[in-house]
């Protein structure tokens, strides 16, 4: 597996990170399920490791409300977030059965299937229900047009991840190839990508829709560039193993309905999401950034976020988790015709929408009324 693993335990408490191995973490998982953590009414909880290809942040602002809130407890569960560099990890986690759950956009999903390793991998939760990724350039810089990018540097958060394929795809369509026409480099994410960019040291950066807002927010103008069958597809998903899904589907269908309440939750109560991950994520915080000022540019970022988050309304048609079967075509349709994969995946063999009856089977008025209740401290 490529990239280290961090995982972050933590049903109720602040959070904690520890540096492992893959083998690391399927000891830990093992040492973990004979300890049979417990719930607030002493019942055994079952932990499920959730890979995170990335860290903490606005972004991910909801698994930390599912988590201080109880919400994976009341479904009997204890989440461990593994975090590690890219989605391919995930992928190989949760092939080897290091992971239970993983997050990631489709792109690697596709890349495997394709590849005719990844048939037992499904995509079982449809998180962010529009596409967060395009590639954006200063407003006042020379670039105007694809065409332009010819020659280009390209900053991407890390090399190998899901946006570095969402942009080389885009960059394909219009007839220019990775390494030949343009180049890819790491420059990281936060104020390391706006310096990159602002430097020169990069022409483009290949980012999500919360690290442009933010950046926006701090008063840097910015072009985007993206084609209108990237718009249209959906983005991160939660994904699993065929016979997880199978033989432990009350636990998958238990951790989307925590993550719908906790998106839900999120959506009423911007600032309190936030500030229950500062206070239990306390590495989200910014050395030497007051509180209320971080608070102020991150609710931006995580307000355009929950657009996409929402996208649909899947409160109203309680579809929380549900994939489309014309946005699966899409993806491998697009897939295809931007050289990610060379050859087709069927696309119903991508997603299960098995669990999304059950994962939205809550009182979502009551999470409603929570949010408008909530007070700091709780």
């Amino acid at each position: 597996m490529t990239g280290p693993l961090h995982r972050t335990h933590q049903p109720s408490a602040p959070a904690r990170r520890l540096g492992s191995s893959v083998a690391a973490v399927v000891l830990a998982g093992l040492v973990l399920t004979g300890c049979s953590p417990a719930g607030d009414d002493g019942e055994a909880l079952t932990t499920i490791r959730f890979g995170l290809p990335t860290q903490m942040g606005a972004n991910n602002s909801p698994m930390a409300v599912a988590q201080r809130l109880g919400y994976f407890a009341d479904e009997g569960l204890a989440v461990e977030i593994v975090h590690t560099k890219d989605a391919t990890s995930i992928v190989q986690g949760i092939d080897s059965g290091s992971l239970e759950i993983g997050s990631t956009p489709p792109e690697p999903i596709l890349q495997a299937k394709s590849q005719g390793n990844g048939d037992d991998l499904v995509l079982m939760y449809n998180y962010i229900r529009q596409q967060t990724g395009s590639i954006a350039v200063l407003a006042d810089g020379p670039i105007t047009t694809i065409a332009d990018f010819e020659g280009a540097t390209i900053g991407q958060a890390s090399l190998g991840t899901s946006n570095m394929l969402l942009s080389n795809g885009i960059l394909h369509t219009e007839g220019l190839e990775a390494d030949a026409d343009f180049s890819n480099l790491a420059v990281g994410t936060g104020a390391a990508a706006r310096q990159a960019l602002e430097t020169g040291q990069v022409d483009a950066l290949s980012l999500w829709d919360t690290e442009y807002a933010a950046m926006e927010a701090t008063g840097v103008e910015l072009r985007y560039f993206t084609t209108p069958e990237v718009e249209s597809l959906f983005s991160t998903s939660y994904f699993t193993t065929r016979e997880f899904l199978d033989e432990r589907s009350e636990q998958a269908a238990g951790f989307g309905r925590a993550m719908a309440k906790a998106t839900l939750f999120t959506s009423e109560n911007p600032e309190a999401a936030l500030t229950i991950m500062y206070e239990d994520f306390p590495e989200t915080r910014i050395a030497g950034t007051d509180e209320a000022d971080q608070l102020a540019t991150d609710v931006v970022a995580l307000e355009r976020r929950i657009e996409l988050l929402l996208a649909g309304d899947p409160v109203g048609t309680k579809s929380f988790g549900a994939y489309a079967p014309e946005a699966a075509t899409a993806w491998v349709d697009f897939a295809l015709e931007a050289g990610i994969i060379d050859s087709p995946v069927d696309p119903a063999s991508l997603y299960s929408d098995d669990l999304v009856e059950r994962i939205n089977e809550f009182d979502a008025a009551a999470v409603i009324d929570a949010a408008a209740d909530w007070e700091d401290g709780e």
